[in-house]
């Protein structure tokens, strides 16, 4: 058995690395773990239903081993492919030897995840450990040497050069690898009792089932016992690791020693040691081979009691009811707030912090779906300022607001509002305690900290997960910015938005902005977080949403943000008799009830049965394959895209061809400045929306830009692109010379059009344009020849930029691209530009329109400069 734990704790370590539990995701360390884990568990003794019966079930895994993702997808998988190969007779020696390795994988993997999923979901809530576990670890801690005493969830440590605090956690004490192996050793122990094996009295006799539930129990207690004595030994271990590197650092790394307490290869190799502790205290040998019962019986009504009895639990826990819209009237609260208003317009006049750091791009997107208006500092909030609106928005407030401010909020939920409430980090300008004034009458609030990522801290990644939200189906893979967290508390919701591999920081007062470095320190929790939560009070709805930053102007139209923004507004634009607490406790509770009767009775009838545990396995994939995707079904027509009502020019950032460098955040990801994301933000000054797309998505908009291409065109690309324009769409494509294996020609030649970097000029002197455009010359210094169409841009008579026509649709070619990069553009959106830099952007602003749709403010919408001369 030594070697089955072993597999067990390679296996409980696997999950940290496939999900970036700690530290970012290693998918090779985690299929490395996987397959050392199959091959120790090849001598444990898995009994398959028949042969028929055995392939079905494999066949039955195939839907949920397509629907699930990484790594939980390897459960399923191994199962399946298990199954099958034992069903088909796999040679023995090694082929044999890992088929039987896969299935008892499966089976410790199963109960790992479905641990890790209950663990994440308790300490997303609430990190702290209760008080009296607090106390002992400080005593186990004390007892290693260290001195320790308790305040409150913290253990006061006194550290090499002053005392330090350690956050008192259940990622400190035990961590998801302690869990994983703990449930993934009941598992293994479930394997080699003989409670899933069958046998006769005599050859000729029938099959019957051994329950030993007393030697199990016992088994179990032994593993539990383990596993208590070596977590507060794993938390004393950590930290005097801490204390020793702290010792040995020098001044400049002393903050990040803490990293310790995040290193998932650490957790490897104390997993390791609670592996031998846990095969000398539980002596249980594993069966050289199964006995030779009769055949197990295949599939039954067992197997369909399993089935339907994960099918209503999976409903249970992946269906939200939408109920039936509302009339769409949104209103954006600016009184108590001066920060990121929506007032100032996101125009071509105003820059620096009070251009950019504002709403007012959201908000005119949002304005495409919805009736907005603002609730400005003027207003009152009160019953009858309310009771015009459907959904109100209360964004970052600089002051608190009054009791009676805060009642009528309250009571516009009561009678069936939406609430929308957006904080930041660390409670900057005091926005979270203004928060909270009103969140707390919903039971949650926001923590007054900062999230980073473990490894790199501001990329944080997020990929909408399966059966998720209908909040945020139609988001695609988003970058969160400098996120604090939500405390659900002990109220009723849903985490519509979790992320684990995050640490959290407390403010940094002396900061103006009160943000901390991003730096291990030991007083820091680690784990998984709520940034966005979903509740319900009186007959509306309640969302509270964590980062604030997304939706300014830098950001809002990067991946995602606008998407989350526009779905978050339209689930608080439903109702449904669901969102009343009494009805939905209800329907939990009755569902949640005939969820385990079901369960306990397909249990009972197999065991009588002796079906074995594959066949439950199977079903069970199969009844929450099944309900996945009716669910996912029934949210996406529930709360499909909400239809345009007043629809601005839509401008598509190409993707498929184009690599360039844009931002994924506030700031430039390509440090050096050659990256084009001040370009991609300063488009939708103009007047249109944005959006990055690839492949056949590219072609959705009404203008599409590309930058400086380098990857290959494919054939079905170009052939699409000609279809795109000559149907009447606009193409902007940006060369420019310094640019290294440009494949820019192959998307201009089927236009006429051609770039030539090997004629580039250089320290030509001024950019001279056509005298239609009225665009003011500027000083260039580099540039592709761009042959073909009619110029619109020349210098010294060779032409540097052109447009052709071509069908409906209008292509520009421009060859000096990085004029616009963001080196040239100024670096980022925070300075306010030099009068050099400002002139760029004037040059860009006439390209701009000359070349692509857009709308002015004071009209419907403007098709461009080159449309309103006569051209």
């Amino acid at each position: 058995m030594t070697r089955a734990w072993i597999a067990t704790a390679l296996l409980a370590c696997s999950w940290l690395f496939g999900l970036g539990y700690y530290q970012p995701a290693n998918l090779a360390v985690w299929c490395l773990l996987l397959v050392a884990g199959v091959g120790l568990l090849g001598d444990i003794p898995v009994s398959v239903p028949p042969r028929r019966h055995a392939l079905l079930a494999a066949a039955l895994m195939l839907p949920a081993v397509w629907l699930a993702a990484l790594p939980y997808k390897a459960a399923p998988a191994l199962l399946a492919v298990g199954l099958a190969a034992r069903a088909l007779g796999a040679p023995r020696r090694w082929p044999a030897w890992l088929a039987q390795g896969g299935l008892a994988s499966a089976a410790i993997l199963c109960g790992q995840a479905l641990a890790l999923e209950a663990y994440t979901m308790g300490t997303a809530r609430a990190h702290e450990l209760p008080s009296i576990l607090a106390r002992a670890l400080a005593v186990v801690t004390r007892v290693s040497g260290i001195e320790t005493a308790v305040d409150g969830s913290w253990l006061v440590i006194r550290g090499p050069e002053h005392v330090e605090r350690v956050g008192a956690t259940w990622d400190l004490l035990l961590g998801a690898g302690g869990v994983c192996f703990l449930a993934g050793g009941v598992a293994l122990l479930a394997l080699v009792s003989d409670f899933w094996l069958t046998s006769g009295s005599s050859p000729g006799a029938p099959a019957r089932v051994r329950l030993p539930v007393r030697a199990g129990l016992r088994d179990i207690v032994g593993l539990a016992a383990v596993v208590i004595a070596w977590a507060p030994l794993r938390a004393s271990l950590l930290i005097g690791l801490w204390i020793h590197r702290a010792l040995r650092a020098d001044g400049a790394n002393e903050v990040n020693v803490a990293d310790v307490f995040v290193n998932s290869w650490l957790d490897l190799l104390l997993l390791g040691g609670l592996a031998y502790a846990a095969s000398r205290v539980v002596r249980r040998r594993a069966p050289r081979a199964a006995p030779r019962p009769r055949p197990p019986v295949g599939f039954g009504w067992d197997a369909a009691l399993v089935a339907a009895g994960v099918a209503v639990g999976t409903a249970l826990v992946y269906w939200q009811p939408v109920g039936r819209p509302l009339a769409g009237r949104v209103k954006v609260v600016e009184r108590h707030s001066t920060w990121e208003p929506t007032t100032t317009p996101y125009g071509t006049e105003v820059y620096g912090e009070a251009g950019s750091y504002n709403y007012a791009a959201a908000y005119d997107y949002c304005g495409q779906y919805f009736t907005m208006s603002r609730l400005l500092e003027t207003d009152a909030i009160d019953d009858p300022t309310l009771a015009d609106c459907d959904v109100l928005v209360i964004k970052t407030p600089t002051s608190r607001y009054s009791e009676e401010e805060v009642a009528a909020v309250v009571r516009f939920v009561e009678r069936g509002g939406g609430l929308l409430m957006i904080g930041d980090h660390t409670n900057v300008f005091n926005m979270n305690t203004s928060l909270n004034d009103v969140a707390r009458h919903f039971g949650f609030t926001f923590r007054n900290d900062l999230l980073f990522r473990v490894g790199t801290p501001y990329e944080q990644r997020y990929r909408v997960p399966l059966g998720s939200s209908p909040i945020i189906q139609h988001v695609p893979p988003m970058n969160f910015a400098v996120s604090c967290s939500i405390d659900p508390s002990a109220s009723r919701g849903r985490m519509f938005i979790r992320n684990v591999g995050l640490y959290s920081l407390p403010p940094a007062y002396q900061e103006m902005n009160y943000h901390p470095q991003a730096e291990y320190r030991p007083h820091m929790h680690f784990g998984a977080w709520c940034q966005a939560w979903a509740t319900s009070h009186g007959r509306g709805r309640v969302l509270g949403f964590a980062d604030s930053t997304l939706f300014s102007n830098f950001c809002v139209f990067q991946p995602g943000k606008a998407e989350l923004l526009r779905g978050m507004l339209d689930w608080l634009n439903h109702r449904s008799v669901w969102d009343r607490t009494a009805a939905w406790l209800a329907f939990a509770w009755l569902a949640g009830s005939v969820s385990l009767v079901l369960l306990a009775a397909g249990a009972w009838v197999g065991v009588r049965r002796a079906s074995g545990w594959t066949v439950a396995f199977a079903a069970a994939y199969a009844g929450w394959a099944a309900t996945t995707v009716v669910v996912i079904a029934a949210h996406r027509r529930a709360l499909p895209v909400p239809p345009l009502k007043d629809p601005w020019p839509h401008v598509v950032v190409e993707r498929t061809v184009s690599e360039a460098p844009l931002f994924t955040g506030a700031f430039a990801d390509d440090k050096q400045g050659l990256g084009y994301g001040m370009l991609e933000q300063w488009i939708p000054r103009i007047g249109n929306r944005i959006s990055r797309a690839t492949g056949r998505a590219a072609f959705d908009g009404d203008g599409l830009v590309i930058i400086c291409p380098t990857r290959s065109v494919p054939r079905w690309y170009v052939e699409r692109l000609e279809r795109y324009v000559a149907e009447g769409g606009r193409l902007l494509v940006f060369d420019s010379p310094d640019v290294s294996g440009s494949t820019a020609n192959s998307v201009l030649w089927p236009f006429g059009l051609e770039s030539s970097p090997v004629e580039a000029t250089r320290n030509a002197g001024a950019l001279v344009w056509a005298s239609a455009l009225e665009i003011p010359s500027t000083p260039l210094l580099a540039s592709c020849r761009i042959d073909g169409g009619q110029p619109i841009a020349t210098i010294d008579g060779t032409p540097v930029a052109a447009q052709t026509r071509y069908g409906r649709g209008l292509v520009t070619a421009v060859g000096f691209g990085s004029l616009f990069n963001d080196m040239a553009m100024g670096t980022h959106w925070l300075p306010e530009p030099e009068p050099e830099v400002r002139a760029r952007y004037d040059v860009l602003y006439g390209l701009l329109r000359a070349s692509l749709p857009f709308r002015l403010r004071t009209a419907r919408v403007a098709q461009g400069l080159t449309n309103a001369s006569g051209d």
